[in-house]
């Protein structure tokens, strides 16, 4: 049964779906997916066999937000339609709030349907639920195929009580399983209003239905017209055993470890209950016994009943996941919004001390002239921080839009040196620039780098020595690596690995000022164009910073909350 939290008014329902394999249960799962989730903010778990029929379930979690003051969450279930996987539809049908009875419309089929809807009747009475009182929606699928009953025909099996709504479908197509999806959850909502006293008899439990219908029709409306061809889903596939036949183990059921992002579980063999009679070998001289019959059912039990579970773990952390994101769109524009305003306020400071420094407001001597030029250092410091704070901040959740162009890098060093002469000439830098390509690149991402890498040459002189900064690019076959060295304070080789990451400088530069987010800036742009940056330093020698980026670049796909899923409150 569902989660209800009459206090905070949340309802957490579990919706299956039911009937023969192949008859289109998963199918219909999928359909809903694809417009809930168009862009696969939650997905869509599913265990399958090789054969690609569901083997335990489908797992889709709906978080509908606020309906009428209700949060509102369903998780949507498929089970195995096979005959031989009947304690897995008895294990998944536990807690149902509601149920989609999927029936294939073929005249073939006809018996199979009779005998799906006999095994759902017990089943739910297996479970202590009244299959005359749960919500029971029916879903006549495949309604495109020659070989058909009509639905008068279907409805004589099929409908078994007055409040049974049938909905015709074909859900290779999406056609007819929206709405049926639609039905169930309304009913669903509605049940559990009345069925908990929700709202304490002030809410009227069909006007919360009504709502619930309605957003899910907002949803599918916001994503119709731009829904992916194909629904990507998370695959935990059931690997054929490759252990010997007289391998006592191999006839154990268990799950095993998580392997290349598959999660393998038990075998269609082990699923047949075909336990074998023996266990495997136990330390010691322990004589072998045979396993009883109520031994192997407790052991498929567990089994079991950790897949569901894993299934639902990870259905929580793909909601927590969109979550985040969430919350991480939401802190970025904080960010951005607070940089805007800050800088407001830094530039009067900065024109205010500027005029100063120049006489303007009169002549200056002594200590009022020192104070006056440590604030424009100050104020310095404070503009490059919040530059780098918005680049920062822009980057990390793709707030800007790489744009590839040939760039001359000859021009963009050149461009880059002007900038910085002042601080070249105050430390009497050398900067020995080798001949540069012309590449495909965002020109001014790149002149980020280049103003970070250089600037820090600048800023981590060697006091003992005069400073040396030599630029150059290497051609490869796939990229080109241009690399910035210069005759430094070095890096600690325990800070190397920590260095690109925001807010992290080396353990050696107390004393010294800096952001600390530079080279995190550097590293995102080498990432956005399909590259990488890295760093090669000794302590008190220098360092040599690389960046590599490819000579086809191409910006790598972001995750954002689309509008759909804000909407839906995921």
């Amino acid at each position: 049964m569902g989660f209800i939290n009459v206090a905070e008014k949340t309802i957490n329902a579990k919706l299956v779906y039911y009937g023969v394999g192949m008859g289109g249960k998963t199918t219909s799962l999928q359909a809903v997916h694809r417009i809930m989730c168009p862009r696969n903010e939650v997905q869509l778990v599913s265990i399958n066999t090789e054969e690609d029929s569901t083997l335990l379930f489908d797992f889709l979690p709906i978080n509908l937000g606020q309906v009428e003051g209700f949060k509102i969450r369903i998780q949507g279930f498929t089970v195995p339609g096979q005959p031989k996987y009947k304690l897995m539809r008895k294990y998944v049908l536990s807690g149902a709030d509601a149920v989609v009875f999927v029936v294939d419309s073929q005249s073939s089929r006809l018996e199979e349907n009779k005998q799906s809807l006999d095994s759902l009747f017990t089943n739910l009475r297996l479970n202590g639920l009244d299959a005359a009182k749960l919500p029971i929606v029916v879903q006549y699928n495949k309604r495109d195929l020659d070989d058909i009953l009509t639905e008068d025909q279907l409805n004589r099996h099929f409908q078994f009580r007055p409040d049974v709504h049938a909905f015709p479908s074909v859900a290779v197509e999406g056609q007819g399983v929206f709405e049926t999806f639609v039905h169930a959850a309304g009913i669903l909502v509605e049940n559990k209003v009345r069925q908990y006293n929700l709202g304490k008899g002030q809410v009227d439990a069909a006007v919360v239905a009504e709502g619930a219908r309605r957003k899910l029709w907002e949803l599918h409306d916001t994503a119709r017209g731009d829904l992916p061809e194909k629904t990507p889903k998370v695959r935990l596939s059931v690997a054929e055993s490759t252990m010997a036949q007289n391998d006592p183990a191999a006839q154990t059921p268990t799950v095993v470890s998580v392997k290349d992002g598959d999660i393998e579980v038990l075998s269609d063999e082990e699923l047949e209950f075909e336990l074998g009679e023996v266990v495997p070998e136990t330390a010691g001289e322990e004589e072998e016994r045979p396993v009883t019959k109520r031994e192997q059912g407790e052991l498929l039990d567990r089994a079991v009943q950790s897949n569901v579970q894993l299934a639902n773990r990870f259905g929580e952390l793909d909601q927590y996941r969109a979550l985040l994101e969430r919350k991480n769109k939401e802190l970025v524009e904080i960010a951005q919004n607070t940089v805007h305003d800050l800088n407001r306020p830094l530039s009067a400071i900065k024109l205010l001390l500027t005029t100063m420094d120049k006489g303007y407001l009169g002549e200056l001597h002594g200590p009022l002239k020192d104070a006056v030029c440590n604030g424009l250092l100050a104020t310095k410091q404070m503009e490059r921080l919040i530059h780098d704070l918005l680049d920062s901040s822009r980057l990390d959740f793709d707030g800007v839009r790489l744009s590839f162009k040939d760039v001359d890098m000859t021009l963009l060093l050149g461009e880059v040196l002007r900038t910085l002469r002042p601080e070249l000439e105050e430390k009497d830098v050398r900067v020995r620039v080798e001949p540069m390509p012309v590449i495909r690149a965002d020109e001014w991402a790149l002149t980020k780098v280049f103003m970070n890498l250089v600037g820090n040459a600048i800023q981590y002189a060697h006091p003992d020595r005069a400073p040396v900064v030599r630029v150059w690019c290497e051609e490869e076959d796939a990229q080109r690596v241009f690399h910035v060295q210069d005759n430094g304070i070095g890096i600690p080789e325990g800070d190397v690995s920590r260095l690109f990451r925001r807010f992290e400088r080396g353990s050696n530069t107390s004393g010294i000022s800096g952001t600390g987010l530079g080279l995190h800036i550097v590293r995102e742009v080498a990432f956005g164009h399909g590259g990488n940056a890295w760093v090669e330093s000794r302590e008190g020698e220098g360092a040599v910073f690389s960046i590599a980026i490819p000579k086809h670049p191409a910006q790598p796909e972001h995750s954002p909350v689309t509008e759909t899923a804000a909407r839906a409150d995921l």
